[in-house]
């Protein structure tokens, strides 16, 4: 429900004789939806471990080539996100990589073609994080990511698509873990003091 709600595709109109253009679900500029998910899934029901690709037009995931043991994911995920284990311990994370020409070709030449993908981002994100929340999920976004590492682990080409933010979302932790991502401690109940 998350996944098909922040990043499904709800129909699509021939935008030119090369195209379709795709609705969506959130905003984008130029409606070019430029930006793409790619999963990195450790606990999920029904789904092996391992690195995924949304397609958003037939809302499925497509398994991505991965060799390395549970270890190895755990360790990617956590240089995924800089190092930042209370991210990197979501069940999944969801990579927005946005995929520049897409933008490119309508704003040829200028720099709101970059503006307009990052704009994206925000909405995806925004999307998912409304999304995760009116489920009782928790989740996240965040910008520190090892750009070079995902786009290996990928398979993507930098300037041709490359990752701007990662997102995550699962169940919450019974207890809160990480006091800095809760400060008034509204995310979590208290426990009675004994």
């Amino acid at each position: 429900h998350v996944i098909e709600r922040a990043f499904g595709a709800r129909g699509q109109i021939k935008g030119a004789e090369s195209f379709d253009m795709l609705k969506k679900t959130s905003p984008s500029g130029g409606a070019m939806h430029p930006t793409e998910a790619y999963f990195i899934v450790h606990r999920v029901e029904g789904l092996l471990p391992g690195l995924y690709h949304y397609n958003s037009v037939e809302h499925a995931l497509q398994p991505l080539p991965w060799t390395g043991t549970p270890e190895e994911l755990e360790a990617f995920a956590r240089l995924a996100v800089g190092g930042q284990q209370w991210f990197s311990e979501s069940p999944v994370q969801v990579v927005l990589v946005p995929r520049f020409a897409r933008n490119f070709w309508k704003y040829q030449n200028h720099p709101k073609a970059y503006r307009v993908a990052i704009l994206d981002i925000g909405h995806l994100s925004q999307t998912l994080l409304i999304t995760a929340t009116e489920l009782g999920l928790g989740a996240f976004v965040t910008a520190a990511n090892n750009e070079i590492d995902i786009e290996r682990e990928f398979g993507l080409t930098s300037y041709i698509e490359g990752p701007i933010a990662v997102c995550g979302f699962g169940a919450r932790a019974e207890t809160m873990t990480t006091p800095e991502l809760d400060p008034n401690r509204t995310s979590w109940p208290r426990k009675p003091q004994a």
